[in-house]
């Protein structure tokens, strides 16, 4: 036979004024406390400790020839986005979209039906004088 019984759980450490009047009437045990994680602490990084002239010191040959060829990429990866953000600049000067004009009947199969494959036209009819009853207010 099918379990009708509905047991009701709410959010962790939420409780009823009607469990609250039992505990406090002892009828319920106390309700016992929230999980609280503790609080996320990074591990230190020895990388980002300050550097000194000590520092450099205890370094090695080969450790220092990797730290050149590192700063060598920063310098790289900077000039590269210096020029791309140039690049990126010139390219939204450019207009992307063409223009707005307006072109009568004669017009509209010059410029509407032998457009360019590659252009697309957005066209808006209208007849001059004619007044739309519906946006009257």
């Amino acid at each position: 036979m099918a379990d009708y019984h509905f047991v009701y759980k709410d959010a962790e450490g939420a409780s009823t004024q009607w469990d609250d009047i039992q505990r406090k009437l002892g009828n319920l045990p106390p309700k016992p406390p929230a999980f609280k994680p503790p609080p996320f602490e990074p591990a230190p990084d020895p990388d980002s400790a300050p550097k000194d002239k000590s520092w450099i010191d205890q370094k090695t040959e080969e450790e220092l020839q990797d730290l050149e060829d590192d700063l060598d990429d920063d310098r790289f990866l900077e000039e590269y986005r210096k020029k791309r953000l140039a690049d990126m600049r010139k390219a939204a000067k450019v207009s992307k979209y063409g223009s707005v004009m307006q072109i009568s009947g004669s017009d509209f199969v010059r410029e509407v039906s032998q457009a360019p494959q590659n252009v697309w036209v957005v066209v808006l009819l209208y007849k001059e004088g004619f007044v739309d009853r519906t946006l009257q207010v």
